[in-house]
């Protein structure tokens, strides 16, 4: 119990800039951003949602909202990239605690269409990374579709290896080290 107010009280937004200058805010998600995390989803075309949810989906229940926003930042911890100019979240990142594996988490990302390749997904999934080794995991899990390149790419570069697949689907896995190994601190 002591771990998870500690954990919490850790949290410093990050700055990103774009190559265009655009100033992002990287920060935690909470329940007061069910609006614009809503707003996030409709600006995702019909294929980052199928490549996101792995089937067609034409909105987020008010259940999934309130699960995407109710974090706990210790079993389920999310971010969102903030665009400093209007508020809106243009990307999150989370994990979740796998139930059938307890030191193991689900990693997912999602990143608005027009600004995707820009580096925020990298910049979120290195947060959510730093943050399951600080609250004491040993695995990140990520599961994607064959067909869907940048995020195998981009989670090759973060250090995933395939564990498995299963039809259109492929399993990455992400040992953690203890906190500060991967990131070169002390």
């Amino acid at each position: 119990m002591e771990d998870r107010c500690r954990t919490r009280a850790s949290f410093v937004a990050v700055e990103l800039t774009l190559a265009d200058g655009t100033r992002l805010a990287l920060r935690p998600i909470d329940a007061g951003d069910r609006d614009r995390l809503s707003a996030l989803f409709a600006r995702l075309s019909p294929e980052s949602r199928q490549r996101r949810f792995f089937s067609p989906k034409h909105e987020l229940t008010p259940r999934e909202l309130a699960f995407l926003t109710d974090i706990d930042h210790v079993d389920h911890e999310a971010f969102a990239a903030v665009d400093r100019r209007d508020g809106s979240i243009v990307g999150a990142g989370r994990y979740v605690r796998r139930r059938d594996r307890d030191a193991a988490a689900d990693l997912a990302l999602e990143v608005a269409d027009e600004l995707q390749n820009l580096g925020i997904g990298t910049a979120l999934a290195g947060r959510v990374v730093q943050r399951a080794s600080e609250n004491g995991f040993a695995l990140l899990t990520a599961t994607t579709l064959w067909e869907n390149r940048p995020a195998r790419a981009l989670l090759r570069r973060l250090g995933f290896h395939a564990r498995g697949s299963r039809g259109t689907e492929i399993e990455l896995e992400l040992p953690l080290d203890p906190v500060g190994d991967r990131l070169g601190r002390a």
